[in-house]
Order: structure tokens, then C-alpha cells, then sequence
């Protein structure tokens, strides 16, 4: 979780025990919050798409939820917002304007989740061995679990894909197979990806639209992120840190523990 920033969580109406898990983290964490109910197949405003459609409607849905999550914090105002899934956690409570400030200048989106482990390890590599803490967001980066968004890109996302405030207009979307959250939001958007480790996966928890990626994605992704997450702990344990990036609770950004 981000200190002094609003984080807006997606759930749905049925997922009573992932509502109490999640309301209970960000109660531990000490920070503002606001759910976002979930829209599911059922409830599908009209979507505009071109066809033939290759996606599920669990990931329309998705696509939906987020873009809710979006409008709800541009409704509050907030200059920068964290939105995240209910089933993503963190350790640590972070320093944002310390994170925000390391970041490109130019940014839209932090991407701060990554589930697909291969990726988890290369990207903790490139902190470990180099201090490298972002990297320009690339399609294999899965993950729409956590992100930071600035008001621009979401008064952006929301005019282009919410024009109305109402239906889902992807009809000017040429990728065939990639109507998902994360490569809709963040191939539009000046998106950065954190190398170091910051959220996580709650493995006990089940995908709610792909059960099939826990074994494939999300349990893998998430011991990939305890494995560098330990390593870099040790980094720093050890003196190795790299200067310039706070670590004041034995990690980078890190405030407290969550």
C-alpha cells in the first residue's frame, strides 16, 4: 500500500470473504480506500468491439471493472490514485512520493504487480545488479493487480473508452485477443514498470476468471516475487543497498511494515 494516496480496490458483490481479506489489509496498512464494486459477465454494459471477439466476457468484465475503478477515482479528484484487485497485497507500507519521484518524469501509469514469474525474476535482476528501479512497460509484464494512474491518463482512458460514461467502446481497438485491462490501459498510456518487488498475489486466493493461471501465473509469479524480495531484504540487511533509495523498513520505498 501507498502512503497518503487513495487506493480504490475491485470486487464483486458474490466475493463476501475476498471484501472482509482486503477491507482487513488496508485496515493493517492505515491508508484510504474505497471499493469498487465489480461488474461480471452478467452485468456487461454494451460493449462496441470488432469482431470476431477471441476474449471472454470474465475479461471484458475485467476491463470494465477497471475502467469503474478509474472513474470513481477521477470523481474524487485525486491527482495520482492507486487502483488495485482484491486478491493483491503488500508487506509494506510505502513512501509514494519517493516512489513517485524515482520514476521517469514523464509517467502516466506505474505499473507496480507483475504475475508472470519469468518477468518478476529478470526485472529484480535489473534492480539487484544494477539499481535499475523501472522499466518501460512491455505486453509480456502481465498484470493489472496494482497500478499508480495521474489524472491526465485517466481522463484520457475514460474518454476514449467510457465516451458516454456508459458503454465500452473498443471498436478502435486493432489487437485481436488483447481486449484485457492491462494491455488496454497501458499501451495507451506512458506506463513504467517497478522492477523491485511491491505487491503480491494472495495464493489463497483463487483467479476468479482464469482459475486455470494460479498454477500457470499467479502462485509462480508470487513465490517469484518472495524470492527477490528476500534477496534485496538481504541487500540491504547487508549494506548493499543502492544509494538514493530509501529503505527505512529494510526495502526500498518501504515506510512499515503492512
Amino acid at each position: 500500500m501507498l502512503e497518503e494516496l487513495p487506493h480504490y480496490w475491485i470486487n464483486r458483490p458474490a466475493d463476501v470473504e475476498r471484501r472482509r481479506l482486503a477491507e482487513a489489509a488496508f485496515a493493517r496498512a492505515g491508508v484510504a480506500h474505497a471499493r469498487v464494486e465489480a461488474a461480471t459477465p452478467d452485468t456487461l454494459p454494451q460493449v462496441n468491439l470488432r469482431k470476431p471477439l477471441a476474449n471472454s466476457l470474465p475479461e471484458l468484465a475485467i476491463v470494465v471493472s477497471h475502467l469503474r475503478a478509474i472513474g470513481a477515482a477521477h470523481a474524487g479528484g485525486g491527482a495520482a490514485v492507486v487502483v488495485m484487485e482484491d486478491d493483491v497485497r503488500s508487506h509494506h507500507v510505502y513512501d509514494a512520493r519517493a516512489l513517485m519521484a524515482s520514476a521517469p518524469p514523464d509517467w502516466e501509469i506505474l505499473q507496480l504487480h507483475v504475475s508472470h514469474a519469468p518477468v518478476v525474476l529478470a526485472l529484480g535482476e535489473l534492480y539487484l545488479a544494477h539499481g535499475i528501479l523501472w522499466h518501460e512497460w512491455e505486453p509480456s509484464f502481465y498484470s493489472a493487480g496494482a497500478y499508480l494512474i495521474r489524472r491526465a491518463a485517466m481522463e484520457r482512458l475514460l474518454a476514449r473508452y467510457c465516451p458516454d460514461g456508459g458503454h465500452l467502446e473498443l471498436g478502435g481497438v486493432h489487437a485481436h485477443g488483447k481486449l484485457v485491462a492491462d494491455h488496454l490501459l497501458y499501451r495507451r498510456s506512458i506506463c513504467y514498470t517497478a522492477t523491485v518487488p511491491l505487491f503480491f498475489n494472495d495464493v489463497a486466493l483463487h483467479s476468479t476468471h482464469a482459475p486455470q493461471r494460479d498454477a500457470t501465473h499467479h502462485r509462480p509469479g508470487a513465490a517469484g516475487v518472495e524470492a527477490v524480495r528476500r534477496r534485496i531484504a538481504d541487500a540491504i540487511a547487508a549494506g548493499r543497498g543502492w544509494p538514493g533509495v530509501p529503505a527505512r523498513a529494510g526495502y526500498p520505498f518501504a515506510l512499515r511494515p503492512s
